[in-house]
């Protein structure tokens, strides 16, 4: 019964299916040490491809890219020439 009250009164959007992204992606790594980050925004600062800092991180590059579109949606570091997130 609250249950329902709460699906009438607070749920507007009700869905029947939920896609979870990124669900399935196997070298997506979601953790990240305050000393990696740091290493990571010195890499990016400098210039360096993806492809290299996954490297130097020993990162996969769809962690590599997560990371990065997390720190520049976060305004941590600048987005290179030809990103546009918004």
């Amino acid at each position: 019964m609250a249950a329902g009250h709460m699906e009438r009164n607070y749920l507007t959007l009700k869905r029947n299916y939920i896609y979870t992204a990124l669900e399935d992606v196997e070298d997506a790594e979601w953790y990240w040490s305050p000393s990696e980050i740091k290493e990571f925004d010195w890499l990016w600062r400098k210039n360096k491809p993806l492809v290299e800092i996954a490297g130097e991180l020993q990162r996969s590059e769809v962690a590599v890219f997560l990371l990065s579109f997390d720190r520049v949606a976060k305004g941590k570091i600048k987005a290179r020439k030809g990103w546009k997130i918004w």
